[in-house]
């Protein structure tokens, strides 16, 4: 816990200090507190561990010290001047030296946590997107619903979240009655969304979107297809009243939904692994 290790930090300047008076300037306040208070006190049982074994080490190095020795709590990201403040930059200083790892290794801890999109890494680190994509594929996570990452197309993509959407319908005949699947995905952040309905009508179309627009937001442009629901008028006045740009791709060609077609493959991966 961040507790045990500011703890541990202070033991090691007791321990360093041994043999001489020592001031301590601490921007914890729990370590502050607990240090300046332990000398001939009892100590209780504490369920972590490595903060047990951090109070029992200062205790035995305060109740052994032969010289004095203070600790003080100084506020943290504060820009009054003086000594003490000076002697804590250049603390954090030294810290973030030793503490933060390389670029590609921020990166790859990233990607572990949050399992973003090769995008995110390579604005965030500044990254080139062949490395944010080795990241992803060496990701066994990610390798589980989606064996590459995905490769750039001919199809426009959104500068910012709900840009530009593609929207598509599958069917998934083991839903039964539900095996319509609306599917639509924002082409920047790679979000999918997916809902299960009994038919693909115009207002099946909308209630989708109507669900999609309580998630996301409101976008600015949608693509889609040229089946008769999303070309029908009550689509197109749907959208109107939004202020929504409708896009309909170019009919026959095998890559004019090929974003959303990626979901579709991914969601089928996924239903196929349950």
């Amino acid at each position: 816990s961040v507790q045990a290790l500011e703890l541990a930090a202070t033991r090691i300047a007791l321990g360093k200090f041994s043999e001489q008076p020592v001031n301590i300037v601490t921007d914890s306040c729990y370590a502050a507190g607990l240090v300046s208070r332990p000398e001939c006190s009892f100590l209780r049982d504490v369920p972590n561990p490595h903060l047990l074994f951090e109070m029992c080490s200062i205790w035995v190095l305060i109740n052994h010290r032969r010289f004095d020795f203070y600790i003080m709590h100084t506020r943290s990201h504060t820009d009054m001047p003086g000594p003490i403040a000076d002697g804590k930059w250049e603390a954090d200083k030294a810290a973030m030296f030793n503490t933060i790892p390389r670029v590609l290794e921020q990166a790859k801890l990233s990607h572990s946590f949050f399992h973003q999109n090769a995008r995110s890494p390579k604005r965030q680190f500044k990254i080139t997107i062949n490395q944010a994509q080795n990241i992803i594929m060496a990701c066994p996570d990610c390798q589980k619903i989606t064996p590459m990452p995905s490769q750039e197309g001919v199809n426009p993509r959104g500068l910012m979240a709900n840009e530009i959407w593609q929207t598509d319908i599958t069917h998934i005949s083991e839903f039964g009655t539900l095996k319509y699947v609306h599917v639509t995905v924002d082409t920047h952040s790679q979000y999918i969304t997916a809902a299960a309905h009994t038919g693909e009508k115009a207002k099946d179309v909308m209630r989708h979107w109507l669900s999609c627009f309580a998630t996301l937001g409101t976008p600015k442009q949608i693509k889609t297809d040229n089946g008769p629901a999303f070309i029908s008028e009550k689509v197109r006045d749907f959208l109107s009243d939004w202020g929504i740009s409708h896009v309909t791709g170019i009919p026959h060609s095998p890559t004019r939904q090929a974003i959303v077609e990626r979901a579709h493959h991914t969601l089928e991966e996924m239903l196929a692994r349950q």
